[in-house]
């Protein structure tokens, strides 16, 4: 038994072909952005409108396919031949969205691909169940696998290296590459079907489901329909996690130009910009009553240069970490110390209920006097300090940090390290 071809439904199964690439390329490009949950919505999404347009495009094209006789096919055969496309796409999506492509990779998943594409087809064929049964041509069932495999190969490189494009030619290599990838899935199709022998006086199983009516166009607009809206929702979504991720970035961006300009690379403690201004806050009240009392206690480091040339300024840096540490431990909620240079640190102390501003000033006192741990080494360094306080010394933060850069007394004695038991000085001019 013959059958002829109508031309218009195989244009139009290489139509749903090219429609399924195209999906296959951009979803497959487009699944890396995404993650977590959402990276496997996409994925089985994604491999539910390509497998679905692979498989269509085999039934659009036994449609194709003028038989002298009813066709109608068996549901749960049908079925399964929709799995087996469904399940190849996942396959093809999830390597495609990998970071990185192998030979291995490629020839593994060609294989699978293949054997996936023969199953459709061949279970769509079978699922005609026709009686007497199909007989086929096993050179041209070969040659319609290795078509499979070699098409799955190809399009597996196709989709990955169209994503190593610039973004002004991704366009048209998708375009390209689904138009070469429809003609591979075609030509797979075609050949099986070329290999099929139908029996003379053959006549499909009176108990088929589906009638062929409905496997030829409809299903080709239906699968057009889904693929666009998938690639269009693909797409939204995307954008909309491209949009989050460049707020994110620029939400970065902004604290690290922040912290720049707001902190002490070194310490990571404030520095005079924040000082100032969280000074300036600590002076102006909304309710248009005066400020609580507050202290300001500066503190300079004698012999800093000396240090540096001793030690070396990685060295230093080391230890005024520790001594940030060091000092913080004064500090209750509300509290501040900063750095506002390389020698000068300065605190900004509020009055509490369980502790008063001059117990908060000796406190500081005795911890610049305390000898700074760092590493295996000791150091007790010499310390100029000076103390203001709201409101006798001043109400500006300039007559305020003046009052106490006045420095009153030294704290402290000789620098030291205790691993090597040899003296530093750290004494500097007062």
């Amino acid at each position: 038994m013959q059958g002829t071809y109508d031309i218009a439904l195989v244009i139009a199964s290489y139509c749903v072909a090219v429609f399924a690439s195209y999906a296959a390329l951009d979803l497959g490009g487009r699944i890396a952005m995404f993650d977590g949950p959402r990276e496997r919505f996409w994925l089985f999404a994604g491999a539910l409108a390509m497998g679905t347009g692979i498989w269509s495009t085999h039934f659009v094209g036994m449609k194709a396919l003028n038989l002298p006789v009813a066709v109608t096919y068996d549901l749960p055969l049908t079925v399964l031949s929709w799995l087996a496309a469904v399940g190849i796409s996942v396959l093809a999506l999830h390597t495609i969205s990998r970071s990185k492509l192998t030979v291995t990779g490629i020839a593994t998943g060609s294989l699978v691909m293949g054997f996936g594409i023969c199953v459709m087809h061949f279970s769509g064929m079978w699922a005609m169940r026709m009686n007497p049964g199909i007989t086929y041509d096993l050179g041209l069932v070969a040659a319609s696998a290795v078509i499979a495999v070699v098409a799955s190969a190809g399009a597996l490189f196709i989709c990955f290296s169209v994503r190593q494009l610039p973004t002004g030619r991704v366009t048209q290599a998708k375009i390209l590459a689904a138009l070469v990838m429809a003609a591979a899935i075609c030509g797979a199709h075609y050949t099986g079907t070329a290999a099929a022998n139908f029996a003379e006086g053959a006549r499909c199983n009176p108990a088929n489901a589906l009638a062929g009516n409905w496997m030829g166009l409809p299903v080709a607009l239906i699968t057009v329909g889904l693929l666009i809206a998938i690639l269009l929702l693909s797409l939204m979504d995307a954008r909309a996690v491209a949009d989050r991720r460049r707020a994110e970035t620029a939400r970065v961006e902004a604290e690290r130009v922040r912290r720049l300009a707001y902190y002490d690379a070194v310490t990571e403690l404030p520095n005079r910009s924040l000082f100032n201004e969280t000074l300036l806050k600590q002076l102006i009240n909304v309710s248009g009553k005066a400020p609580p009392p507050f202290g300001v206690v500066y503190g300079e480091v004698r012999g800093y240069r000396a240090l540096v040339e001793r030690l070396g300024q990685e060295r230093v840096n080391l230890v005024m970490k520790a001594l940030a540490k060091q000092l913080s431990r004064v500090l209750r909620e509300g509290d501040m110390l900063a750095r506002l240079s390389h020698d000068g640190f300065v605190f900004l102390l509020r009055e509490r209920s369980d502790r008063s501003i001059q117990a908060a000033i000796t406190q500081t006192g005795a911890l610049l006097n305390a000898p700074v741990h760092c590493d295996s080494d000791v150091f007790k360094l010499v310390w100029g300090m000076g103390t203001s306080q709201y409101p006798q010394s001043g109400n500006s933060t300039q007559a305020l940090i003046r009052a106490a850069m006045k420095l009153q007394r030294e704290v402290g004695g000789e620098a030291k390290s205790a691993a090597k038991q040899q003296t530093i000085s750290a004494v500097g001019v007062a």
